[in-house]
Parts: structure tokens; sequence; C-alpha cells
């Protein structure tokens, strides 16, 4: 039998040094999609070398798109949206942010296409999508809401619509706006709550007439988007587990390099300050339009905070790791207005409450809603279900890096869809994390 290695982390004595975090998969994930549309040659610099991306790609080679990979850039031969009908299924594997946003350009492209997952994406609600796309006129087929998607050329005459998003999500507008790219007349989106605007400072970046004024977004089409290299910043998802593991790691002082630091995206180092973090920011500067800067984070004693849903969407992806820190910190912290965590790639609010708990934290699940008391010292010899859910698995190896004893995970495989190079960058800065 062939055997199956996974990760195991125990205390370290301290996390030093400087590095930079692997690109970011959202950014990543945009500039293919985005450069596929327009009309030349673009070349991305530092894209994320990981599943959920080159996935993406393989689906873009699948309708048409020449992609090369060069020394250090890839090559995108756009054609203007002039796409293909693939001669199979496109599997995006486990990337709801390429399955959605594909679906979005492809909805309005007149072609043939269904797009696939794996097991945890066919779970993710796809209504989401399809309901506001159904206002345009677009038709979408689907497993009553899940993957697969079934896309048919046969969908023909296309209305612009004024859309009110009560969701704050980025890949329900942005699969707005990409099927908008080909609909003669002017989108409008309202969002009630606003979430991250990778998609629309690229379109702007790439020459599309798009306008952004607080949280209204208008878009007229049809769009000839213009060619233009991109450098993918050092993603934040990514860092937020480095600046975590510092702060609750004793006598540690870490610089991370080139972050992406999009306010909607950083959300976490708001809390994270709040509870007392020693968190700077220096070398600030802006990049393709992102804002970009180092993170240095020093060991501190946090202190227990209360977060509502108003800051949900500004750090959804990071609330596994900041319970984390709350696990460590002093007082009682709640985190309210948390629902969307039961869709993401596992039902990230009720596995975080039962690893935490199995790993002696006193901890309180509600509907919408995390309460953890933190404390200084856990003492653990365990082995975690992650339920193939890469922030879950991140998280709890962070965790074990704070404590004493050891804490194995069951499945390492699915961190490579968002962190590829996990292990071998927190071995670089001093963690005890090692194969078994």
């Amino acid at each position: 039998m062939k055997r199956t290695f996974t990760l195991k982390s125990s205390k370290s004595k301290c996390l030093i040094g400087n590095l930079n975090v692997p690109a970011d998969k959202s950014i990543s994930i945009r500039a293919l999609i985005l450069t596929s549309y327009c009309v030349g040659t673009s070349k991305i610099f530092n894209l994320l070398d990981s599943d959920d991306v080159l996935n993406t790609l393989k689906a873009l080679k699948l309708i048409g798109i020449k992609i090369e990979k060069k020394n250090n850039y890839y090559s995108i031969h756009g054609n203007g949206g002039l796409y293909k009908s693939p001669t199979r299924q496109l599997d995006l594997g486990n990337s709801g942010t390429g399955v959605r946003l594909l679906a979005g350009l492809l909805s309005t492209s007149k072609i043939d296409a269904n797009l696939v997952g794996d097991s945890s994406l066919s779970s993710r609600p796809m209504n989401r999508i399809i309901n506001p796309l159904n206002k345009m006129n677009i038709k979408l087929e689907s497993h009553n809401g899940f993957l697969p998607i079934r896309i048919s050329k046969d969908n023909q005459i296309f209305i612009p619509y004024k859309h009110i998003l009560k969701l704050g999500s980025a890949q329900v507008k942005s699969a707005i706006l990409l099927a908008s790219l080909n609909i003669k007349g002017k989108t409008t989106i309202l969002e009630k709550i606003p979430s991250r605007n990778h998609t629309e400072i690229m379109l702007e970046y790439l020459g599309a007439r798009i306008k952004s004024k607080k949280n209204l977004i208008s878009l007229e089409s049809p769009n000839c988007l213009s060619p233009n290299n991109i450098k993918i910043p050092g993603d934040f998802s990514s860092a937020a587990f480095i600046i975590v593991a510092v702060l609750i790691t004793k006598n540690s002082k870490v610089k991370i390099l080139n972050v992406g630091l999009n306010f909607f995206r950083t959300g976490l180092l708001d809390i994270l300050s709040k509870m007392g973090g020693a968190i700077s920011i220096s070398n600030r500067k802006t990049i393709n339009n992102e804002l970009v800067g180092d993170i240095e984070v020093r060991t501190s004693n946090l202190n227990c905070v209360r977060t509502t849903g108003k800051i949900s969407p500004r750090m959804i992806d990071e609330f596994p790791i900041l319970f984390v820190a709350a696990s460590f910190a002093k007082g009682r912290s709640k985190f309210s207005g948390i629902a969307e965590l039961k869709v993401k790639e596992s039902n990230r609010l009720k596995v975080m409450h039962d690893v935490l708990k199995i790993l002696g934290v006193n901890i309180k699940m509600g509907d919408d809603f995390i309460e953890i008391v933190g404390k200084e010292k856990y003492n653990n010899i365990k082995k975690i279900e992650t339920f193939r859910d890469h922030r879950i698995a991140m998280s709890v190896l962070v965790f074990g890096m704070a404590s004493n004893g050891e804490i194995t995970i069951d499945d390492m495989s699915m961190i490579k869809t968002s962190f590829p190079g996990f292990k071998e960058i927190f071995e670089k800065i001093g963690a005890q994390i090692e194969s078994v």
C-alpha cells in the first residue's frame, strides 16, 4: 500500500526572519481570466503555482486560449472573448472563484460548456450566481443549484440589469461583471455589503469602461480590453497564517515582504491590532492598481475581541486562523455575523468549533457566531480531521506551533490549492513542522 504523507507541528521556540509568501490566489485567477478576454498578449509575473490557479489555466486552454509558460512569467494570448466550445468538461477542482467567475464570463460567450468540480466544490451553492444572471436573460442549467453548471450557446438576447446585492460576495459580483462584458448597455451593481474589489481594479487596469463609487459599480459594454503586464503580489490570506503564528509564539519577529494590502482583504489586521497585536506596515506601493507593502509582526500578548458581520466580508477566509489567535488571547472573544463560513470548502463554523474543542479550547457555537475563552497554554497530542479544507489544516498546524505536545493533521494534500510550500516557508523561520 502506498504511504500517505501528512504534516505534524509542535511547540516552536521562536519564529525569526524575512520571507515572501506565495502569490495571491484571487488575483492570479482573475489575471488569467481577464487577460484571456483582452485583444492581444499579456504577461503575468509571479502567478501562483497552486491547484486552484492551474485548474483555471487548464480550463482556459480548453476554450481556445493559448498560454505559454516562460522563465519568469506566463504569456496569455487573449482573443477578445471569442472562445470555443470545449471538447470535454471544464474541471475547476476545488476553486469556487474559478468556477463562479468562469461561469459568468462564459455565460454570454455563445459557447457550449459544462463546469464541474471536486466533491467539496460540488456541495457549494451556485444559485447565488445563477439567480442574478437569470435577471439578465442568461439561462444556466445546474443540478438543483449545485454543480455541474451547463452553459448553452443557444442563449441569445441578453439584457443589462440594475442589481442590488444583499450578500457581500466578490464572486457573485465578479460573475455579473464578467457576464456583462458582452451585454450591450450599462450594468450596475449596488452592494449592500461591500466585498473585495480585485475584479473592478483589474478591469479598470485593462481599460474597461467601469466606474466604482463607494458601493455602486457600473460597467458600460461591450468592452474591448487592452493587454497589459500584471505582477501578482503576495497573498494576504497566506500571510495571515504566519502573522498569527508569530503573534502567539514566544520571542518571534518576522517581516513578510510584498504582500497585497487591498482594503477589502485586510480586515484581519484591524482585528489583530485591536487585540494588541504588534503589527506594522512599511514600503507601501501600488502595483497594477493594487496596494502592496511589507508586514512586520512581533510576539504579542493578545486580548479578547468582539466582531460583527460588518467586517466579515473583509476577512471571511481568515476567520479560522483568527479563532486560533483568540484561543491564545486573554478573555472572552465573540465573532458574530459569520454564517457564510458554513458554505466554504467545509462548514468552517462547525468544523473549527469541533476541532478547537478537541484541542482543549473553551468554545461555544451558535447559528452565526463563535465564542472563545482564551488561555495561555494547551497540552495536546492529537490527530485532527480537516475535512479536506486547506484553511482548517493550516490553522490547526499553527495552533500546534504555540501549544505543548504535537498536532498531526489527517491530510496535507489540499494545502497546495492555495499555499504551496507551506511547510518549507514555516521551516525557514524556525517552526517545528515535519512530514509524517
